[in-house]
């Protein structure tokens, strides 16, 4: 086996002591901590021993591994007087922290549907208060059903000619886009869906 020279270009040892530079203090901690929990995730399963670590970030942010879960761990360590527990005892407090900790999953999700919901009711009821400011109903069901004969043939007719309006903005723009012409195209003869609406 050779031997580096003296003075040669071999690892160099690192001295350990605390980096004083806060950035760089923070990039080490991002390299390192996944390392350890690796490490610590073999010797679990090499072993089949319970290990747990948790490390708080330079903000107090909590990172943590566990196996077989960080909060079954500290459980366990802060009851280490009380007698051994039988395994079924050991199984039903496993199974007991995997649900907490899906329980806790699972409310977070009905937290954030609840504020989908909310937010859903919200723009529901803006929209009603549209419609009634415009057309004088909450809904355009009640709406329409309060049009009679002729006022449908009204509505029809005015939904015609938005159509054509409509196709013939379409054309013009594939018109100016076909000809490679920077044309703008006049929408605003279209109008706004409630003046449409508006018998």
């Amino acid at each position: 086996m050779a031997r580096l020279p003296k003075g040669g270009s071999g690892r160099k040892k690192i001295q350990l002591k605390r980096i004083e530079n806060e950035k760089e203090r923070a990039v080490t901690l991002t390299k390192r901590y996944g390392g350890l929990f690796k490490k610590a995730n073999e010797l679990a399963t090499l072993c089949g021993v319970q290990i747990a670590i948790i490390v708080f970030s330079l903000s107090g942010k909590p990172l943590s591994f566990g196996s077989p879960g960080v909060p079954f761990i500290i459980n366990k360590f802060l009851n280490l007087n009380q007698p051994d527990q039988q395994p079924d005892d050991f199984i039903a407090r496993f199974k007991k922290s995997y649900n907490e900790s899906r329980l806790q999953n699972l409310n977070q999700e009905l937290d954030e549907l609840n504020e989908q919901l909310a937010n859903e009711k919200k723009r529901g009821q803006m929209l009603k208060e549209h419609l009634k400011a415009t057309l004088g109903c909450e809904t355009y069901e009640e709406y329409i059903g309060s049009l009679g004969i002729h006022g449908l043939m009204q509505l029809r007719s005015k939904l015609d000619e938005m159509k054509q309006h409509i196709e013939r903005s379409d054309d013009e723009i594939i018109g100016a886009s076909s000809s490679n012409d920077e044309a703008e195209v006049d929408l605003s003869k279209i109008g706004a869906p409630e003046d449409y609406l508006k018998l």
